[in-house]
């Protein structure tokens, strides 16, 4: 958290065409290395952007899976969200504590680590 280091980055697809899956960006896969599953906390820069009209009561819940188990949910509340803007904000994570096995289950099958991501206009 304090060093700045850039752990992962996550870019959401660009447009290709006309025809673009609006919930491409809502599923997200991960790899993580030993020395992240050791951390405690991370800081996440999330940028998003408005369309055209207002969104009140603007909502993100992120979930975090391995395989069906859910190893950790945040719920954050944006509120009012101004047309056109485009906005960015900072989250601080508190991992959860990691059993040695978990942790040995993550590294060895990381295309089952996943995170969804639900929005509530």
């Amino acid at each position: 958290l304090e060093t700045g280091t850039v752990l992962f980055e996550i870019a959401k697809p660009s447009a290709l065409g006309k025809w673009v899956d609006t919930s491409a960006g809502r599923f997200v896969r991960y790899q993580f290395t030993p020395a992240f599953l050791r951390l405690r906390t991370v800081g996440a820069t999330v940028e998003f952007t408005v369309g055209d009209k207002p969104v009140s009561n603007f909502r993100m819940i992120e979930r975090h899976y391995f395989r069906d188990r859910l190893l950790k949910n945040f719920d954050f509340d944006f509120g009012f969200c101004i047309p056109s803007s485009r906005n960015t904000c900072e989250h601080i994570y508190e991992f959860p504590q990691l059993s040695e096995d978990l942790s040995k289950y993550l590294l060895c099958d990381p295309e089952l680590v996943g995170a969804g991501y639900k929005v509530n206009k």
